[in-house]
């Protein structure tokens, strides 16, 4: 297994279980995407099962030793074509967003892990995001969710449940204080430079000023 996804995982023993909690619920879902290993781990271990959490998870992923007898199909890869780029590596990536590119489309690449903006193409213009684009780079996304966490929630629930959103709304609170809200198709990637992304491609006219929310 990829020493990556077990960075920062505490693991324990208890009676019958391998126990392997995340530090995130991102780092928990790459986990479950090597249910085999975990699965051959907890067997030499002489346990029924591996179970892996995360903070604040009330569901934890339970992978029984017994799929290894069968063709389980959680284990199965996601398909590599059309809408998924679940599994892609940094050439395939690498081409999506030139092609991203030619297509006219701004290109955003965001950490699951912290929100921190990996890359932006020059598409992405100050009217539209009231910063210039190589200024992105670096940026914590997170600060401009503050006014609409019920939107990014619905975007990490979703885009880790379906690895693709086509055509998702969602207001942010723009660099300059300004409310805007925007329509952007994201892909899941599981490893790109060696963290999981979300990668944002809007058409440049999708975005529109709003007036401020009403204070809860």
């Amino acid at each position: 297994m990829d020493q990556l996804y077990l960075s920062g995982c505490h693991l324990s023993i208890s009676t019958e279980s391998l126990n392997i909690k995340a530090p995130s619920r991102f780092a928990a879902y790459a986990l479950r995407r090597c249910a085999l290993e975990l699965a051959v781990s907890a067997k030499k271990l002489k346990r029924r099962r591996a179970i892996v959490s995360w903070p604040g998870c009330d569901r934890p992923y339970r992978i029984p030793t017994c799929i290894l007898n069968y063709d389980c199909a959680m284990t199965k890869p996601q398909p590599q074509t059309g809408n998924y780029l679940l599994g892609a590596n940094y050439l395939r990536v690498t081409d999506f967003i030139r092609e991203k590119r030619q297509e006219g489309r701004i290109v955003v690449i965001t950490s699951m892990w912290d929100d921190i903006c990996l890359h932006t193409n020059d598409l992405l213009r100050p009217e539209r995001s009231t910063l210039m684009p190589h200024q992105w780079t670096g940026f914590n996304y997170s600060f401009l969710w503050r006014d609409s966490r019920d939107d990014y929630k619905h975007l990490i629930d979703r885009l880790v449940r379906d690895n693709y959103i086509p055509q998702f709304q969602y207001r942010l609170r723009r660099p300059d204080g300004s409310f805007g809200e925007y329509q952007t198709d994201y892909y899941y990637v599981e490893n790109y430079l060696s963290v999981p992304v979300r990668i944002g491609v809007s058409r440049i006219e999708d975005w529109r000023l709003l007036s401020e929310p009403s204070p809860n």
